[in-house]
């Protein structure tokens, strides 16, 4: 008995209109993406920040029994709080000493660009680099360095996009996973959901690193620059604490301001400055992330480097923000997806409880069919 089947029942291969309506299809949606590209991010953003709500409602639930809903809205009550009466109680102190940070850097971009403009070599340099004439530079520099200091507040409306958004993906996450999930055909259903729970967790624990270093940065920044006079040394500190949160990049624009502020004084106390801040960036790399940061979640620098240009070039500024953590993603999908399944790969060991003490579960498995994935 043949027991293959008639040619006649196979359904039909496709054809060429049927490769060409593909094609199409996915040059548009490539098209969208890059169009949409700056709200992807906007929406990547505030998805971190809802892992970053749960992180902190879990944390309260471990201290007194609540529901998980109220816990995420009483961790962000708490942080708006916080920032809240920050705001109104040292708004205006800080307001004036940014001021007094921008007037005194602005002051150090000059005399440099004067000493620059006064040696044939560094004014030949300074014209190569400008395409224009020194005067010109030293007109300019100046203006964009202040529009750098204070270009946060345009992004106040969508910050508050973010911060709407992340709170409506906290509250209610698994319907949003579900409709995710809808969108996937329903043989890969179980393997999308680990892959979300998966990115879920791996984000949630370079968070919470993240959230340390930064803590410590600020801690030893603003002890160095108080010990060495520096004005407004709790505010640079802060400030560069906030630039840590972009890994590596982020520590050399922490130190731009101190630096030039310090330059007002004198070049040797910049020169004190800027080796401070390598100073307590070397206890970071060499002390601080090494306990915080576990091996799923730390970034080689050249692989950090490079990441944060290429977002930068997409993306522009705003993606240097997250680039660290878009590439955790990619990196968690080709472990999975390529990796696992098409290499056949066995599935990465749960990292060394020693190593990172803030996970909060064991490696994910997959859920039972049609079964949403328990995300951080």
């Amino acid at each position: 008995m043949d027991n293959q089947a008639d040619p006649a029942s196979r359904p039909p291969g496709r054809g060429p209109v049927a490769w060409t309506v593909a094609v199409a299809a996915l040059a548009l949606a490539a098209l969208m993406l890059w169009k949409l590209g700056g709200l992807l991010l906007l929406l990547f953003a505030a998805i971190l920040l809802a892992i970053a709500f749960n992180a902190l409602a879990d944390g309260l639930r471990r201290l007194m029994p609540l529901p998980r809903k109220a816990a995420i809205l009483l961790s962000a009550a708490l942080i708006f709080g916080v920032l809240g009466a920050v705001i109104a109680l040292y708004g205006w102190r800080i307001q004036d000493q940014y001021q007094q940070i921008l007037a005194k850097a602005t002051e150090s971009a000059h005399a440099v660009l004067v000493w620059a403009r006064a040696h044939d070599w560094s004014a030949a340099l300074l014209k190569r680099a400008n395409g224009a004439g020194v005067s010109d530079a030293t007109d300019t520099l100046a203006p964009m360095l202040g529009s750098v200091l204070t270009a946060t507040s345009r992004y106040l409306a969508y910050g508050l996009v973010v911060l709407v958004t992340s709170l409506f993906l906290a509250l209610d996450q698994e319907r949003y996973v579900r409709a995710i999930l809808i969108l996937v055909p329903p043989a890969r259903r179980p393997r999308a959901a680990v892959f979300i729970a998966a990115c879920g967790d791996v984000l949630r624990r370079w968070l919470i690193s993240r959230v340390i270093v930064m803590g410590a940065i600020g801690v030893l920044a603003s002890l160095g620059l108080y010990m060495l006079g520096i004005p407004a040394a709790l505010l640079l500190g802060l400030t560069g604490a906030l630039l840590t949160f972009i890994p590596y990049i982020g520590a050399i624009l922490a130190a731009v301001p101190a630096v030039l502020v310090a330059l007002t004084s004198s070049p040797q106390l910049a020169v004190l400055t800027g080796l401070m801040f390598w100073g307590v960036h070397t206890i970071e790399g060499t002390f601080i992330t090494p306990v915080v940061q576990d091996e799923e979640v730390y970034l080689p620098a050249v692989t950090t480097i490079f990441s944060t240009l290429a977002c930068a070039v997409l993306f522009g500024p705003s993606g240097v923000v997250v680039a660290s953590p878009l590439v955790l993603v990619v990196m968690t999908a080709v472990r999975l997806f390529y990796l696992e399944d098409v290499l056949g790969e066995p599935p990465q060991a749960p990292p060394a409880p020693r190593r990172n003490p803030f996970a909060r579960r064991p490696p994910v498995t997959e859920p039972r069919h049609g079964q949403p994935p328990d995300t951080p």
